[in-house]
């Protein structure tokens, strides 16, 4: 019998009323669309997609946090919406972009990493303080640090700190919300090889929530591409970063920008603005900003092609 997948969405979308204005009318904003993904455990999938795109949300949609307009989340096989809010917070824990902002400054390292097994009724007061120094060594923080306050620390410690606080109570699944983009480029990559080898030792399974496509290509076993609300390409990481299907993944590709100053900005081909969520295009939605667009790119929805394990949404997918 085959293991279902830890994680897993079908159709899902969701949906905003929006208004532009204080008298403006009503209108409903799409903020993802139809989204059909996985994430196998032990697994690291990638969510990347310029801002408006929908990884937010989507995310947010996976903490259980906003609930889907339509279509289904499963954990661990359940519907997400039918998994007890304790056991799922045990189990799934965020990782956000900004951890000065995530951590309240008033609380000291070990009172913050604590947290969570307090609320949880997890141990007594010696036990708790054992496995804050067993999670504050395992994230690379010195004892020291314990008894600190937030604003006391650089933001890597800081994001080791948020990091200790997830793992208090051994989840399963950790959503990470750009987690290094707040980070100075030094501590970057300090902070991806944390998660690498976690994930290594305690058997974790990672959503990655990333612009940054050198990390995504550090760190995922998978990437989906999200624009407008919907998964335009999705499949194993070496074929997306390698060989894109879809001209949206190519451009995000183009638009990386290279150590080697010689070779100037990059051209990523792309024509036009990002389009107003409000009024997304008729057929495909990219074809306003495609360089391949033709007359059926904008008369009808591009079906999506599928090619050995990855999946692109385009009329002329490669």
């Amino acid at each position: 019998m085959t293991k279902a997948p830890l994680l897993a969405c079908r159709d899902v979308v969701r949906t905003f009323a929006v208004r532009r204005g204080l008298f403006g009318r009503k209108r409903s904003l799409l903020a993802v669309d139809g989204v059909t993904l996985s994430v196998e455990r032990g697994q690291v999938l990638a969510l990347v997609g310029e801002s408006g795109s929908g990884k937010t949300t989507l995310a947010r949609m996976l903490l259980g946090l906003v609930p889907p307009s339509a279509g289904t989340i499963l954990f661990d096989g359940e519907p997400l919406d039918a998994v007890d809010r304790r056991v799922l917070t045990r189990r799934v824990q965020p990782v956000f972009q900004d951890p000065y902002s995530s951590l309240n400054p008033r609380r000291t390292v070990a009172r913050i990493v604590a947290f969570p097994l307090e609320i949880h009724g997890i141990g007594t007061a010696d036990e708790r303080r054992r496995r804050v120094a067993d999670l504050l060594d395992m994230v690379g923080l010195p004892a020291r640090v314990t008894h600190s306050h937030p604003h006391q620390l650089s933001g890597g410690q800081r994001q080791r700190v948020a990091i200790a606080r997830a793992l208090a109570i051994n989840p399963d699944l950790l959503i990470c919300d750009e987690p290094t983009s707040a980070l100075d480029i030094s501590v970057q990559a300090q902070i991806l090889n944390l998660l690498q080898s976690l994930r290594a030792d305690l058997g974790l399974t990672y959503v990655l929530i990333s612009h940054d496509l050198a990390v995504v290509d550090h760190m995922a076993d998978r990437v989906a591409v999200m624009y407008l609300g919907r998964i335009v390409e999705e499949g194993p990481a070496e074929r997306v970063l390698r060989a894109p299907r879809h001209p949206y993944t190519r451009a995000l590709l183009a638009s990386e920008l290279t150590p080697d100053p010689t070779l100037g900005l990059p051209d990523p081909g792309l024509s036009g603005e990002f389009p107003d969520p409000l009024d997304p295009p008729a057929g495909c939605r990219f074809h306003p900003r495609c360089p391949m667009a033709s007359d059926v790119c904008r008369r009808e929805p591009p079906a999506v092609r599928t090619d050995g394990d990855g999946r692109a949404e385009c009329h002329f997918a490669a």
